[in-house]
């Protein structure tokens, strides 16, 4: 919601929105002052209402002051009062909601004579639900700057007192682990009674706003830690703006720092604000996990394997077996995203820009996991047993209960659903990659806890389990009708993977997944194949999955749409908002089952595109179906570590509005009616 901000802040000069109510008072102050005056622009947004900081955070537009001014009068910068930290939904900004001064020294020289006029023409945006650009037109004339009244003298004064102290406080910067680390010497007085501290930097485009900071105290002072921006460009210097909250209240210190190297930290320090994020919290970053987790339930790939470990739960004897099984099912779902979270968040402190879903970008892993849903889904008919040493597990997984079993299927659960981003799985990821380990490991196992509860439930909860049907023939049956989206997933990756490699890649995984059936197959209508040859075909098939896959084929498949959507890149959105072109961005992937939905029903229906061309939006395709440094890091910028991500930028040059993750014609329609001027 909040980034309709963004959609709106550059269009300063439409005639429409100015003749809105204004929601800023604004009216302009003058005070003499030693060698020249003071000049302020005193802004008072109405209740409820916020304007700006010079760095105005993760959404907004800083105030822009433009002045005019005679032979011997010069302007100084602009004198930014303290800021406030503004949370806005999953976003943090900086700014202002109530009336504040923005300030600029003048000099003035004798010679000026009283009548020399000096003009300002403003812009500002506010913002509340919605966020509106506004500006003003102000002249003064020197004579009234000189001679001016107490009441502006006093409202100056007060303006003077808002400003940060400069106390010479001065410090270092640098990098490390993805994290921009600054270090502030204070003296260690200031922080004996210190209850919570505020870091703004000045420079825009640097840290990830939202994400919470990190404080540690160090021999001279304090050591803070913010995630940096994907694209960030770190400055020879750096200004900011400390602000330090004690029993007494609050002081806010302007700050200079220069890049040098870190000291070591000391301690921790334990804040009122550490730990926290002020849109995302972790207690609703571990809720919209847990949630995701349930929807995973329902992916097409999941639902069988889910469907046919609850029914074997009719087969157990007792309410213990049931329970032991629900419990071994759901330690296996959470090690497993415990482990390919560890694996993640260790490759990312490496270096390496990953994000959810980063094993099927290697089509290796893409190959065997169609091979695996191929297998099990025969398996699922009746036409093989899976009753090799190596395929021991895969038995207890499609047929069998047991804990073994019921450990394995929560392994299973997790690698078929990791493809998918479901409705509130992307800003949790994408909140938890920036946390500590420990802060983020939790996150995926919530998402574990949710995928696993819908079967630890059946066993738990009495009356569910009464409630599950007796074993008899009908359940041959479901298994048979279950095969089918099995198949169906097993064909879908095949798809991804001629997509990945091409067309000899996936004429060999064809033939290994023939190889391996007869391999693994120990009987099937009296037939019996002798033991080398099953083990020959084995081994072969598995090396067919393996050894041609490792290095994509060099020539992607164009996609089917290619004549619609162009391949993404930055310069290419660049020179759309250079020309006032609508553009549309698809983040995607062919391994990613809801962008595939979306594409299908929505993106490309005839009205949708008619509606696109109708504005002549240029429509873009950001495919992460293979690793792309460019894309992850593009993604990072909007709080996401995976897809689906759908972006529309408007004509104007403003920043992009970010559409919901379950895309519906009138979310489309919507949008662009918030982007249209």
């Amino acid at each position: 919601m909040y980034l309709k901000c963004l959609v709106s802040a550059l269009l300063l000069l439409s005639t429409t929105v100015l003749a809105q109510q204004p929601r800023v008072a604004a009216r302009l102050l003058a005070a003499p002052d030693t060698g020249g005056a003071i000049l302020g622009l005193e802004l008072s947004p109405d209740p409820g209402w916020h304007t700006y900081w010079q760095n105005p955070g993760d959404a907004g537009l800083a105030p822009r002051l433009r002045w005019t001014t005679p032979p011997g009068v010069g302007i100084g910068p602009i004198l930014w009062p303290s800021p406030q930290a503004q949370p806005e939904g999953d976003l943090l900004t900086y700014g202002y909601d109530s009336a504040h001064t923005l300030l600029n020294r003048v000099q003035i020289e004798p010679q000026v004579p009283d009548s020399a006029l000096l003009e300002l023409k403003a812009r500002w945006l506010v913002c509340k639900d919605i966020c509106i650009p506004e500006s003003g037109e102000f002249a003064i004339r020197v004579g009234q700057i000189r001679s001016a009244q107490p009441a502006a003298q006093q409202a100056i004064r007060q303006a003077l007192q808002a400003l940060p102290e400069e106390l010479g406080v001065t410090g270092v910067f640098g990098t490390a682990a993805g994290t921009l680390r600054t270090a502030i010497t204070l003296p260690p007085s200031w922080l004996d009674q210190v209850r919570a501290l505020h870091w703004f930097p000045a420079q825009t485009g640097l840290i990830e706003h939202a994400a919470p900071a990190v404080w540690h105290s160090h021999a001279k002072g304090l050591l803070v830690s913010n995630p940096l921006q994907a694209d960030a460009t770190l400055p020879e210097r750096l200004q900011g703006v400390l602000v330090i909250e004690d029993r007494h209240g609050s002081r806010a210190i302007e700050v200079a720092l220069q890049a040098g190297e870190l000291p070591e930290p000391t301690a921790a320090l334990r804040l009122a604000n550490a730990g926290t994020e002020p849109g995302l919290t972790i207690w609703l970053a571990l809720l919209m996990a847990f949630a995701g987790g349930l929807i995973l339930n329902l992916m097409p790939c999941v639902f069988p394997v889910l469907t046919l470990k609850a029914l074997s739960l009719s087969r157990a004897e007792s309410l213990h077996v049931k329970r032991m099984e629900s419990l071994a099912y759901a330690a296996g779902v959470v090690l497993s995203f415990l482990l390919i979270a560890a694996i993640l968040l260790g490759l990312r402190a490496g270096g390496a820009a990953l994000g959810w879903g980063f094993q099927l970008q290697n089509p290796a892993v893409v190959g065997a996991l169609a091979v695996l849903m191929m297998i099990m889904g025969l398996a699922m008919l009746g036409w093989t047993q899976l009753g090799m040493r190596f395929m021991g597990w895969g038995q207890n997984l499609a047929q069998h209960a047991g804990l073994r079993g019921a450990f394995f299927t929560g392994v299973l659960a997790v690698l078929v659903a990791s493809p998918c981003s479901a409705p509130f799985m992307g800003g949790a990821l994408g909140y938890a990659v920036l946390q500590p380990a420990p802060l983020a490991l939790s996150i995926f196992a919530a998402l574990g806890l949710g995928l696993a509860a819908p079967f630890v439930t059946l066993a738990w909860i009495p009356a569910f389990a009464r409630r599950l049907p007796r074993p008899g023939p009908w359940m041959e049956r479901i298994k048979h009708w279950m095969a089918l989206p099995l198949f169906a997933t097993g064909l879908w990756l095949l798809w991804v993977l001629w997509r990945q490699t091409g067309s000899l890649a996936l004429a060999l995984i064809l033939l290994s997944i023939a190889l391996l059936a007869l391999g693994i197959r120990q009987s099937a209508q009296g037939w019996n194949p002798p033991r080398p040859l099953a083990r020959l075909a084995t081994l072969l098939g598995l090396a067919l999955i393996f050894s041609p896959l490792a290095a994509p084929s060099p020539e992607r498949m164009a996609r089917p749409d290619a004549e619609l959507w162009q391949t993404w890149t930055p310069e290419l959105v660049a020179q759309a908002r250079q020309a006032q072109r609508m553009v549309f961005v698809d983040y995607t992937a062919d391994w990613c089952l809801s962008c595939i939905v979306n594409e299908r029903a929505v993106l490309a229906s005839t009205d949708i595109q008619a509606l696109m061309a109708e504005h002549n939006t240029l429509l873009l395709k950001a495919d992460w179906t293979q690793y792309d440094s460019r894309i992850t890091a593009s993604l990072a910028e909007f709080g996401r570590n995976g897809v689906p991500l759908y972006l529309l930028y408007p004509p104007d040059g403003g920043e992009p509005e970010v559409l919901p993750q379950i895309l519906t014609p009138q979310v489309i329609r919507n949008a662009y009616g918030r982007a249209v001027p």
